[in-house]
Protein backbone atom coordinates (compact mmCIF):
# COMPACT_ATOMS: atom_id res chain seq x y z
CA UNK A 1 0.00 0.00 0.00
CA UNK A 2 1.47 3.37 -1.02
CA UNK A 3 1.71 5.98 1.66
CA UNK A 4 0.31 9.44 1.11
CA UNK A 5 2.78 12.28 1.30
CA UNK A 6 1.42 15.52 2.65
CA UNK A 7 2.30 18.69 0.75
CA UNK A 8 4.39 21.33 2.48
CA UNK A 9 2.44 23.45 4.96
CA UNK A 10 2.97 26.51 2.78
CA UNK A 11 0.80 24.93 0.07
CA UNK A 12 -2.15 24.94 2.45
CA UNK A 13 -2.49 28.63 1.69
CA UNK A 14 -2.67 27.98 -2.02
CA UNK A 15 -5.53 25.53 -2.07
CA UNK A 16 -7.19 26.38 1.24
CA UNK A 17 -9.99 28.81 1.97
CA UNK A 18 -7.48 31.65 2.38
CA UNK A 19 -6.54 31.23 -1.27
CA UNK A 20 -10.06 31.02 -2.64
CA UNK A 21 -11.14 34.18 -0.84
CA UNK A 22 -7.95 36.17 -1.42
CA UNK A 23 -7.98 39.33 -3.46
CA UNK A 24 -5.84 39.29 -6.61
CA UNK A 25 -3.12 41.33 -4.88
CA UNK A 26 -3.01 39.06 -1.82
CA UNK A 27 -3.12 36.00 -4.05
CA UNK A 28 -0.13 37.25 -6.00
CA UNK A 29 1.76 37.82 -2.76
CA UNK A 30 0.92 34.31 -1.57
CA UNK A 31 2.15 32.75 -4.81
CA UNK A 32 5.30 34.88 -4.76
CA UNK A 33 6.29 33.24 -1.47
CA UNK A 34 6.41 29.79 -3.07
CA UNK A 35 9.29 28.45 -5.13
CA UNK A 36 8.86 27.11 -8.66
CA UNK A 37 8.98 23.49 -7.53
CA UNK A 38 6.17 24.03 -5.01
CA UNK A 39 4.09 25.90 -7.58
CA UNK A 40 4.55 23.09 -10.11
CA UNK A 41 3.61 20.43 -7.55
CA UNK A 42 0.48 22.35 -6.61
CA UNK A 43 -0.37 22.82 -10.28
CA UNK A 44 -0.03 19.07 -10.91
CA UNK A 45 -2.07 18.28 -7.80
CA UNK A 46 -4.88 20.60 -8.85
CA UNK A 47 -4.87 19.29 -12.41
CA UNK A 48 -5.17 15.70 -11.10
CA UNK A 49 -7.92 16.74 -8.69
CA UNK A 50 -9.76 18.46 -11.54
CA UNK A 51 -9.51 15.33 -13.70
CA UNK A 52 -10.82 13.22 -10.81
CA UNK A 53 -13.79 15.54 -10.30
CA UNK A 54 -14.59 15.50 -14.02
CA UNK A 55 -14.42 11.69 -13.98
CA UNK A 56 -16.58 11.59 -10.86
CA UNK A 57 -19.22 13.74 -12.56
CA UNK A 58 -19.21 11.43 -15.58
CA UNK A 59 -19.71 8.41 -13.35
CA UNK A 60 -22.53 10.10 -11.42
CA UNK A 61 -24.23 11.10 -14.67
CA UNK A 62 -23.94 7.53 -15.97
CA UNK A 63 -25.37 6.20 -12.71
CA UNK A 64 -28.29 8.65 -12.90
CA UNK A 65 -29.00 7.58 -16.47
CA UNK A 66 -28.94 3.88 -15.58
CA UNK A 67 -31.09 4.49 -12.51
CA UNK A 68 -33.64 6.38 -14.61
CA UNK A 69 -33.72 3.61 -17.20
CA UNK A 70 -34.28 1.02 -14.45
CA UNK A 71 -37.04 3.12 -12.90
CA UNK A 72 -38.71 3.62 -16.27
CA UNK A 73 -38.64 -0.12 -16.94
CA UNK A 74 -39.96 -0.87 -13.44
CA UNK A 75 -42.79 1.66 -13.77
CA UNK A 76 -43.65 0.33 -17.21
CA UNK A 77 -43.87 -3.21 -15.82
CA UNK A 78 -46.00 -2.02 -12.91
CA UNK A 79 -48.25 -0.09 -15.28
CA UNK A 80 -48.70 -3.10 -17.56
CA UNK A 81 -49.70 -5.20 -14.55
CA UNK A 82 -52.09 -2.48 -13.38
CA UNK A 83 -50.24 -2.10 -10.07
CA UNK A 84 -49.46 1.62 -10.32
CA UNK A 85 -50.93 4.84 -11.61
CA UNK A 86 -49.27 7.57 -13.64
CA UNK A 87 -48.93 10.03 -10.73
CA UNK A 88 -46.33 7.98 -8.87
CA UNK A 89 -44.09 7.07 -11.78
CA UNK A 90 -41.62 9.95 -11.50
CA UNK A 91 -38.17 9.27 -12.88
CA UNK A 92 -36.49 12.45 -11.71
CA UNK A 93 -32.84 12.01 -10.70
CA UNK A 94 -32.01 11.93 -7.02
CA UNK A 95 -31.48 15.57 -5.95
CA UNK A 96 -28.38 14.60 -3.98
CA UNK A 97 -26.68 13.34 -7.14
CA UNK A 98 -27.64 16.47 -9.04
CA UNK A 99 -26.32 18.60 -6.17
CA UNK A 100 -23.05 16.62 -6.11
CA UNK A 101 -22.54 17.27 -9.81
CA UNK A 102 -23.20 20.99 -9.39
CA UNK A 103 -20.87 21.24 -6.40
CA UNK A 104 -18.16 19.38 -8.33
CA UNK A 105 -18.57 21.81 -11.24
CA UNK A 106 -18.06 24.76 -8.91
CA UNK A 107 -14.91 23.20 -7.45
CA UNK A 108 -13.64 22.38 -10.96
CA UNK A 109 -14.08 26.02 -11.99
CA UNK A 110 -12.23 27.19 -8.87
CA UNK A 111 -9.40 24.74 -9.52
CA UNK A 112 -9.16 25.80 -13.15
CA UNK A 113 -8.89 29.46 -12.13
CA UNK A 114 -6.27 28.50 -9.56
CA UNK A 115 -4.29 26.62 -12.21
CA UNK A 116 -4.25 29.76 -14.36
CA UNK A 117 -2.81 31.76 -11.46
CA UNK A 118 -0.27 29.04 -10.71
CA UNK A 119 0.84 28.92 -14.36
CA UNK A 120 1.20 32.68 -14.39
CA UNK A 121 3.27 32.58 -11.19
CA UNK A 122 5.50 29.84 -12.64
CA UNK A 123 6.00 31.83 -15.82
CA UNK A 124 6.82 34.92 -13.82
CA UNK A 125 9.37 33.11 -11.64
CA UNK A 126 10.99 31.34 -14.58
CA UNK A 127 10.69 34.16 -17.05
CA UNK A 128 9.51 31.67 -19.68
CA UNK A 129 7.35 32.40 -22.65
CA UNK A 130 3.66 31.65 -22.43
CA UNK A 131 3.99 28.90 -25.05
CA UNK A 132 5.09 26.34 -22.43
CA UNK A 133 1.97 26.73 -20.30
CA UNK A 134 -0.52 28.14 -22.79
CA UNK A 135 -1.35 31.76 -23.32
CA UNK A 136 -2.45 33.65 -20.25
CA UNK A 137 -4.20 36.99 -20.60
CA UNK A 138 -5.83 39.45 -18.26
CA UNK A 139 -9.08 41.05 -19.34
CA UNK A 140 -9.98 44.67 -18.72
CA UNK A 141 -11.90 43.59 -15.61
CA UNK A 142 -8.75 42.00 -14.18
CA UNK A 143 -9.96 38.44 -14.70
CA UNK A 144 -7.40 35.98 -15.97
CA UNK A 145 -8.15 33.77 -18.93
CA UNK A 146 -6.01 31.03 -20.39
CA UNK A 147 -6.13 28.82 -23.41
CA UNK A 148 -4.00 25.74 -23.68
CA UNK A 149 -3.01 23.69 -26.68
CA UNK A 150 -6.07 22.14 -28.29
CA UNK A 151 -8.37 24.94 -27.14
CA UNK A 152 -8.89 23.54 -23.64
CA UNK A 153 -9.67 26.39 -21.25
CA UNK A 154 -7.86 26.19 -17.96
Amino acid sequence: MASAIAPPASLGLVSGSAFSSASPAVLEQMLDTLDVESLEKELERLQRATQQLVQSNKEIEEFIELEQQDLLAHHQNQKELGLTNEEHSSVEPDPEFVLAIEENKEVIEKYERTCVHLKTAIQKKRGVSSAQYGSVESTAQGETEAEVEGGVFL
